[in-house]
């Protein structure tokens, strides 16, 4: 009778480590070609949105359509943002192109990590203290 039981719980036991590969060897073999196609690009959007957003505030080196340069911090670090379609950019308030961003201009940049890069998702550039500080006439 004790055998008998050690031998049930073995199985058992077996049984159910066994049971994960049988689920995942069930799938039907149509939906999964199907479902890793789009599954490839959309990860990359997925991940962007759940990962941490950091922000960084410096003067503008350079920018252009597809990047910007920050120099930040006390040691005046030399940051690059890669920029695209979806960073939203303003400059005194108003919607702007990365082109229209000039050097020295003071920009908060908020971003992303990911594929080994700093993705731009806003970048805001207060208004050019020159056009404030000009005396009236």
């Amino acid at each position: 009778m004790r055998r008998s039981f050690v031998w049930l719980v073995m199985v058992t036991f077996l049984l159910a480590l066994a049971a994960p590969a049988f689920a995942q060897s069930s799938a039907p073999a149509s939906s999964a070609p199907a479902a890793s196609t789009p599954a490839t690009k959309a990860p990359a959007k997925t991940d962007a949105k759940k990962m941490a957003t950091k922000s960084a505030t410096g003067a503008v080196k350079t920018a252009s359509a597809d990047s910007l340069v920050l120099v930040a911090g006390k040691d005046k670090k030399e940051w690059t943002f890669a920029v695209d379609k979806d960073t939203k950019i303003t400059k005194a308030g108003k919607a702007a192109k990365a082109e229209e961003l000039a050097p020295d201009d003071s920009a908060t940049v908020t971003y992303v990590e990911a594929d080994g890069k700093m993705w731009a998702k806003s970048v805001s550039v207060k208004a050019a203290k020159a056009a404030a500080a000009k005396p009236k006439s």
